[in-house]
């Protein structure tokens, strides 16, 4: 029995695709006039063609921040909403449950990574699979489905409240060795804070995938795509170790 524990984060990294958050997006819009709706979505449009450096083009300092805090782009949407053009939380968080059934309807565009899910298979007994999502498991398990990508994993972890709910998974799946051994673990995802950074700042190894050049902070290895982030796996599997001193 391996004592590898491979830690997958869900949106940006099992699958990926701006059709999702472009759906979510129209459906807080719904709430806003008609002039600040469009906005907004203009907005966002930018901060999916540019990323951060979307930021540079707003002559609005709340809204220039609010990109530039933006992690990912569900945050970015959530953020502009919430801070720049006053959505309401409740507006927000029924945006985002109807969203994740937007994505059950197989006319909703997701790309899965499928290189990675196929590694992710493969890898199952050299390393424990673990899919840890902040996103709430109603619609999760037929999310999966959807995508195929079920069978990739040991356990599937929704609602993990990342990152201090990381920190929790990690502390009851490697126990005594979260400080003696943490090179047992590699954690991949988009978010740098929520997926990695946990696993990081106890000498780990971990995987960035960093599609909006962020470099919010040191990783064992970081890309814009997850297939660039398998050759890191595949080495840290092999040599769990070296891989993961490099994090440090």
């Amino acid at each position: 029995m391996t004592d590898l524990l491979l830690v997958v984060d869900f949106d940006g990294t099992v699958y990926r695709g701006d059709e999702p958050v472009r759906r979510y997006a129209r459906r807080i819009s719904e709430s806003l006039p008609p002039e600040r709706a469009e906005h907004y979505l203009a907005v966002l449009e930018r901060y999916l063609a540019e990323g951060v450096a979307a930021a540079r083009h707003s002559t609005d300092t709340v809204e220039a921040a609010a990109l530039r805090e933006s992690f990912d782009h569900w945050g970015a949407a959530m953020n502009l909403a919430r801070r720049c053009f006053g959505a309401s939380a409740a507006v927000v968080e029924t945006a985002f449950t109807h969203t994740r059934q937007d994505m059950l309807d197989p006319g909703c565009e997701l790309e899965v990574v499928t290189p990675l899910v196929a590694a992710l298979t493969e890898l199952r007994g050299a390393a424990r699979v673990v899919l840890a999502t902040n996103s709430p498991r109603p619609g999760l398990d037929a999310l999966l489905d959807r995508l195929g990508v079920a069978e990739a994993f040991d356990e599937v972890l929704p609602g993990a409240a990342k990152p201090d709910g990381l920190r929790r998974i990690l502390q009851r799946e490697l126990g005594e060795d979260l400080r003696a051994r943490p090179w047992r673990l590699f954690s991949l995802g988009d978010h740098y804070y929520n997926d990695l950074a946990p696993a990081v700042e106890i000498g780990a190894a971990a995987g960035y995938i960093d599609r909006f050049g962020r470099a919010d902070g040191p990783a064992t290895a970081q890309a814009e795509i997850a297939e660039r982030l398998l050759p890191a796996i595949h080495a840290w599997v092999r040599d769990p170790r070296s891989a993961a001193v490099a994090a440090v």
